[in-house]
């Protein structure tokens, strides 16, 4: 190898180990160098895309729970169902006077859902990010009010998840849609709940402690009891494998449960 070939390959190596540096400082609580360093070295390239916030770069960051690689948009947080979202939401028009409502808000769904058009409201009994407090079992607004509700992973906290199905419908417009999304088990027939269970309990059972259930493959059935009309919506039917290269689509969840008022 030549001199100019050593060097170069030095300083190659010394680029990449930076870089991995700052992705893995997504995995603990990074400075604000470390941050700015991510930001800047993985966006030599434009490998992947963030649709949420236009960020792009050669890859995205590592997550920590899961840690799982190319996960986390260094520059909005977002992960992959949040693209996924955002995806779905360009390919679908909106009206002029069009309403979403985010459950359980996490910042990110405001200013994209903006930008499309939605007037944009997000609700949560505890979060300080909601702008309005309340219940799912009982939300604070009239029925007929919204044309999406993105809910994801929410349901699972919920020991009356019937009920917060039931909710939604009322307050979804008649050609309204939720976008649902909730972890489940594809391998049991039916949803596992334990509400007097313990933390350690449920960690082992539900996968984490402040969860009430794991749902199974009866997950459409209970949405149905709450009076929604459901349909499964496997991002792979939709999203093109460019889809999924771009925005790094896989992870653990892999679908919508769309879900829309019956018998209006």
């Amino acid at each position: 190898m030549s001199a100019t070939g050593a060097t170069s390959e030095k300083v190659s190596g010394r680029l990449r180990g930076t870089a991995r540096a700052a992705t893995n400082a997504l995995g603990r609580r990074a400075t604000r160098w470390e941050r700015s360093a991510h930001r800047h070295f993985l966006a030599v390239g434009s490998r992947v895309e963030c649709p949420v916030c236009g960020w792009h770069g050669v890859s995205f960051a590592a997550s920590r729970k899961p840690r799982r690689m190319n996960r986390l948009c260094p520059e909005c947080f977002s992960s992959e169902r949040d693209r996924a979202l955002q995806l779905w939401l360009d390919r679908h028009p909106v009206r002029p006077d069009a309403r979403i409502l985010e459950v359980a808000p996490l910042g990110l769904l405001r200013p994209a859902s903006e930008r499309l058009g939605y007037e944009y409201t997000s609700v949560d009994l505890h979060s300080s990010r909601a702008e309005i407090r309340g219940d799912l079992c009982g939300l604070p607004f009239a029925t007929g009010s919204f044309d999406v509700i993105a809910c994801f992973h929410v349901l699972e906290h919920v020991p009356a998840d019937v009920e917060a199905a039931a909710q939604i419908a009322r307050v979804l417009r008649d050609d309204g849609e939720a976008v649902v999304i909730v972890p489940w088990d594809k391998t049991n027939d039916d949803t596992d709940e334990d509400f007097e269970a313990g933390p350690e309990e449920r960690l082992r059972r539900f996968g984490q402690a402040d969860h009430v259930r794991m749902y199974g493959r009866d997950v459409a059935d209970r949405f149905r009891s709450g009076g929604l009309h459901v349909t499964e919506v496997l991002w792979r039917d939709v999203f093109s494998a460019d889809d999924f290269r771009r925005c790094a689509l896989r992870g653990d969840d892999d679908r919508f449960w769309i879900c829309t008022p019956a018998g209006r």
